[in-house]
């Protein structure tokens, strides 16, 4: 396996300064262009203000790359035909010397090879909700990577239209603690309380440190999923009839299998929204940015990050 660090990310991991690792399927997928190079080059400079170094970690040519550089970053963004790369992926995209953006999992994988303690993104895949064609539940790679990677994961909850309580319910039997970040309510995007409860509300990025410390310390490797609220102002407006009509529109779309699948529901939410739910997105990834920075901080053994 051949992994490249930008100068900057590898300087960093020498030094003990902190880093911030980022997906990236974000932004070959997920947004359109040019808005997905303008909100990565955006979240590039917020980390790097906020005295942490940003790992975006992607493929470039088979090479995972953690730490890409502005071409590399804008390559991803620009370049037609980049692949999605799960967990699942990742021999298979080395050998074939492909190019593409890391999906959670495999971010989480390779964060964790590189000694990468925290990680951000926006909202966590899950369980999907039962189709009514009776297909088979679908599940996320997210979970299986979290419950065998000790890292810190800062998300606002679970993507839109998943199966909540069932996602909670594997969290639990895969040993992932869920700490609601100054709240006691389980969000998802675009919305704040999903009607369940965190197993542990947590008050400060120093306390999630401390418990980091406290797992790495008993041997246990699963990630901690902090749970960061949606604020009022973020929320989207008659949430579950926006889901309803979101998956009613995808129920009369062609039945599209594996990872494709989470592509329409996301799609299908963004139409039955009227794209509200895409310009919130951004917002919402900026928070949990933030928040893993100051995380990141707090578990660096040289704090801050100066060039």
């Amino acid at each position: 396996m051949t992994i490249r660090y930008s100068p900057l990310v590898r300087d960093a991991l020498d030094h003990g300064y902190p880093v911030l690792a980022l997906e990236t399927a974000n932004i070959t997928h997920s947004m359109p262009r040019p808005l997905n190079l303008e909100m990565a080059q955006a979240v590039q400079q917020q980390i790097l203000a906020s005295d942490v170094v940003p790992a975006a970690i992607a493929v470039i040519d088979g090479d995972l790359v953690i730490g890409l550089t502005d071409d590399e970053l804008a390559r991803i963004a620009n370049e037609p035909g980049t692949v999605r790369v799960s967990i699942s992926d990742l021999p298979v995209v080395e050998t074939r010397k492909l190019t593409g953006g890391t999906a959670l999992a495999a971010a989480v994988h390779l964060a964790h090879r590189a000694g990468i303690k925290v990680c951000a993104t926006t909202g966590l895949g899950g369980v999907h909700r039962a189709s009514k064609s009776g297909n088979l539940i679908q599940e996320s790679s997210d979970l299986m990577a979290l419950s065998t990677h000790p890292l810190v994961l800062v998300t606002s909850g679970v993507r839109p239209m998943l199966d909540v309580a069932a996602t909670l319910e594997r969290l639990e039997t895969m040993g992932i603690p869920v700490l609601g970040y100054r709240t006691s309510h389980f969000p998802s995007m675009y919305q704040a309380d999903t009607g369940y409860e965190v197993d542990h509300q947590v008050t400060d990025p120093s306390e999630v440190a401390d418990i980091a410390r406290a797992r790495d310390e008993l041997g246990l490797g699963q990630s901690l999923l902090v749970a960061n609220p949606t604020p009022p102002e973020l929320q989207v407006d008659d949430y579950q009839s926006r889901v309803s009509e979101a998956a009613e529109i995808a129920s009369n779309l062609p039945a599209p299998q594996g990872p494709e699948d989470t592509q329409v529901l996301l799609a299908s939410f963004e139409e039955a929204t009227k794209g509200r739910a895409r310009e919130l997105n951004t917002e919402l990834y900026r928070r949990n940015v933030a928040l893993g920075a100051q995380i990141a901080k707090e578990l660096a053994t040289t704090p801050h990050y100066t060039d």
